[in-house]
């Protein structure tokens, strides 16, 4: 008797522990009711009809994770391919917004580099800048939290072209100040950049007739000495 094989067996192993979800740290707390409001923007969209591009949800939890779950109630979700399934965290604590990459790269950029931004309503925020050149930071998984204020308050996962940031009463850092209303509009200087560039120019200026002074001084001299 030939005896038959019995079929293979399909077992599926996993050769490494699945990460537990993501749990904020102790001492988050809810912000203020209605004082901050998180905004969403595609880049293509956005430059196509920056009024129009922009999404928005209140931030009334105490933290919001983002990623490409669809399994995780409350999630912010983001289907790029380079996004994780729970890719990044912002959680309030001590009264500001803290970023903390979970398990992928994220990338906190200043609001300088997106004149598009628009808020709930559609209109131009307040824009902030600083005299850093820095103006993009990649925060890994192994990286501490990092605090958002009022310039760098934009951020994006992994390679998506999608970005979120926070409008509201954010912290002001060292060195950030606010634009005017025209110059932010155009991508201009600061008020104190523009000053010191008109001081400047004015010394120059005053520099160039007290040279062409001299020079006709010591012009008229010559011509006084040859006709002697």
């Amino acid at each position: 008797r030939i005896q038959q094989k019995a079929p293979p067996l399909q077992v599926t192993k996993s050769i490494w522990d699945k990460k537990p979800d993501f749990e904020p740290p102790q001492g988050c707390e809810a912000p203020p009711p209605g004082a901050f409001m998180l905004l969403s923007f595609d880049m293509a969209e956005a430059k196509a009809d920056a009024s129009s591009a922009t999404r928005s949800m209140p931030l009334d939890e105490k933290a919001v994770v983002f990623g490409s779950s669809q399994h995780h109630d409350g999630q912010v979700h983001d289907g790029h391919k380079s996004v994780k399934e729970q890719h990044t965290c912002l959680y309030f604590i001590k009264g500001k917004w803290h970023l903390k990459a979970v398990n992928g790269t994220t990338y906190l950029e200043s609001m300088t580099l997106h004149p598009w931004l628009r808020d709930a309503e559609g209109a131009v925020p307040k824009r902030f800048t600083s005299s850093t050149s820095r103006k993009i930071e990649a925060i890994q998984p192994m990286d501490p939290k990092k605090r958002l204020s009022k310039e760098m308050c934009v951020f994006r996962l992994g390679e998506s072209e999608r970005r979120f940031w926070i409008s509201g009463p954010l912290p002001l850092k060292d060195g950030e100040v606010e634009e005017s209303g025209a110059e932010a509009a155009r991508g201009g200087a600061p008020a104190g950049e523009r000053r010191r560039d008109r001081e400047r120019e004015r010394g120059e200026k005053a520099g160039r007739r007290e040279k062409d002074r001299r020079s006709r001084t010591r012009s008229r001299s010559r011509s006084h000495r040859r006709r002697k």
